[in-house]
């Protein structure tokens, strides 16, 4: 039923649980109003680019995307967002016509010549490199100004962030209400992985542990059911787990938070077994903010030659683990002023904070090292990816996901505390 040409809400829910059977091949009758896109229905951030794209088409709105829109960014942080809550997206933009979006839906060609060596280890960690004899990272010297270190477990190019203080959040006109107040925040010394963790690295990782099946289903294994097995990166040998062939220095997706800190402990030389807890060692919001200073530059109009990897995906195409248009990790694209690759761009990234809108504006977040403590259900990622605009890209952005989550456009990178330098 309609008025005046305007759609009555419960015609928009039956419509949109349309869309996404055919978008998502779920059978109808599998999906009610109720229906969770993460949780029931498996939507990654891939899956939910294909479904807004395909309801803009079917309904001729805009679903908002930019970030000077609230309403659309609740999408990545309401918990759980249910198909009536995007059906109540749809029927608020009624009118709006169809979008014509900046640095969307067309490709980069990125060039991979310009690259540095990859220098993430395969294979098992020897055990001597655990002994309390052998330092856990090797000096690497200077390059251009930065201080870098190799971390022994998994070959991982680390650079030192000196102590700072310095401005976080943003008050331009494009920036959303959960990156402010802007502030000042002081951050003491930490060493940073200058590049995503690699498909490569993480399988090391998995073959020097002994992880129970339970532990897998964290981190990162899927359902059988789940279609997103096509685009797994990483697969189980005779001789143990190994990048599947094509993508050993592409960047380690589909993997949960607790599959990421669970890594960032054993990196560090911890036990991985507190993956659930607060402890581990992936960046603060802060932290990664203050690393990827610089790395983040507008282009009106987008152009091909660009230094962010970004809008690559088409709508329709079919990706499998090796094709699936990120850049390597290696790769010098997204480079913060610190020498960081892809700290903009290419696959968002798992920090250790609970997300929540409000907290700049708690008086936590002006402690030395503010990290948030309080459980929110859903953690902070932070970059942009190869999926999506420009926009999402900008270094003070913010957006949060349930920790259980994995997608196709999300990765991650770790830090370790320059106290580690000295330990043995």
């Amino acid at each position: 039923m309609s008025n005046g040409g305007w759609l009555d809400l419960n015609l928009v829910v039956e419509r949109v649980a349309d869309v996404a059977s055919r978008q998502l091949c779920i059978p109808r009758d599998e999906i009610d109003s109720t229906s969770r896109l993460v949780e029931d229905l498996q939507c990654d951030s891939l899956d939910l680019v294909e479904l807004l794209i395909e309801l803009e088409e079917e309904f001729l709105v805009t679903i908002p995307d930019r970030p000077e829109s609230p309403v659309g960014k609740s999408i990545f942080t309401r918990r759980p967002f249910r198909i009536c809550d995007l059906a109540e997206l749809v029927y608020l933009q009624q009118g709006t016509g169809m979008p014509v979006r900046r640095g969307w839906r067309r490709q980069i060609i990125a060039d991979e010549t310009n690259a540095t060596p990859f220098t993430q280890l395969s294979g098992r960690c020897r055990e001597d490199l655990c002994s309390p004899k052998v330092p856990r990272f090797e000096p690497l010297g200077c390059v251009q100004g930065i201080q870098q270190y190799r971390r022994r477990s998994d070959g991982m190019r680390c650079a030192w962030i000196p102590a700072a203080e310095f401005t976080m959040g943003s008050d331009a006109l494009d920036a959303q209400t959960d990156e402010q107040p802007v502030r000042q925040v002081a951050l003491d010394a930490y060493l940073i992985d200058a590049e995503p963790v690699s498909t490569t690295a993480y399988c090391r990782f998995l073959n020097s542990v002994v992880a129970t099946p339970a532990n897998l289903g964290d981190w990162f294994l899927l359902d059988p059911a789940d279609d997103r097995i096509a685009q797994m990166p990483i697969l189980q040998r005779e001789v143990g787990w190994s990048p599947v062939a094509g993508a050993e220095t592409m960047p380690m997706v589909l993997v949960s938070w607790y599959g990421a800190n669970a890594y960032s402990l054993w990196a560090n030389g911890f036990s991985f077994a507190d993956y659930r807890s607060e402890a581990g060692f992936l960046p603060s919001e802060a932290q990664w903010e203050h690393a990827a200073t610089g790395a983040y530059a507008t282009e009106d109009p987008p152009s091909l030659d660009a230094s962010l990897v970004y809008g690559q995906h088409h709508r329709g195409a079919v990706y499998h683990a090796a094709n699936m248009p990120m850049a390597p990790v290696h790769l010098s694209a997204g480079v913060s002023k610190f020498g960081l690759h892809h700290m903009a761009g290419n696959v968002w990234q798992w920090c250790r904070d609970w997300y929540a809108e409000d907290f700049y504006a708690r008086a936590e977040s002006g402690a030395v090292n503010p990290v948030n403590m309080v459980e929110s259900g859903v953690r902070s990622e932070r970059g942009g990816s190869w999926v999506g605009p420009l926009d999402l890209c900008r270094t003070s952005y913010r957006r949060g996901r349930s920790p259980d989550a994995r997608g196709r456009c999300l990765g991650f990178r770790c830090v370790s505390p320059v106290a580690h330098l000295a330990l043995h």
